[in-house]
Order: structure tokens, then C-alpha cells, then sequence
């Protein structure tokens, strides 16, 4: 499996469009504060609710269909508990 720092999966993920306007889709696996695993397979950022994401370390991940229409809710995700972005496990 390829790896990915952390950092980069994050700046990676902050670029909300790409240059014709639709909104960047990619796959997330996190581990929420519950302690449940969930895997995503085709999500976009998006905000983390009424929070500074950046002070509270947190990005906001919203499931989307094929087509980039939302199903479901956003999931505030911590970025220290984000164990693969686009099938690239994430290294500090």
C-alpha cells in the first residue's frame, strides 16, 4: 500500500474545487471519536459545523453519490485519527 504524509493529505484535501469548478471527490477512512472505523469511498470537504477547524484540528468530510450530490450527514473528522486518504495510508 503507497503512503501519504499526513500533511500532504490535508492540503490535498483543503482544494475544494478543481479548475473547471466540481467539487473534488476522494475516498477517507477515519476512526470517529466513538472508536468506530468508517470508510468512505467517495466524499468532499466541506465545513466541520460552527468550529475553527484549524484550531480544533478537524475537517469536515460530507459522502457524496457518483455524481457529487450529498447522501447523508457531514462527519467532523479529527485529523490525528484519519488512517487512509485515496487508498494511501497516512505516516506523520
Amino acid at each position: 500500500m503507497e503512503t501519504i504524509r499526513r500533511n500532504l493529505a490535508l492540503a490535498d484535501m483543503d482544494i475544494r474545487r478543481d479548475e473547471r469548478g466540481n467539487r473534488r471527490v476522494f475516498s477517507i477512512k477515519f476512526v470517529s471519536k466513538e472508536g468506530k472505523v468508517y470508510f468512505i469511498p467517495q466524499a468532499y470537504a466541506c465545513g466541520a459545523g460552527r468550529m475553527n477547524m484549524k484550531e480544533y484540528q478537524l475537517r469536515g468530510v460530507q459522502p457524496c453519490d457518483c455524481k457529487g450530490n450529498p447522501e447523508g450527514h457531514p462527519y467532523p473528522v479529527d485529523i490525528d485519527l484519519i488512517l487512509e486518504y485515496n487508498k494511501m495510508k497516512i505516516v506523520f
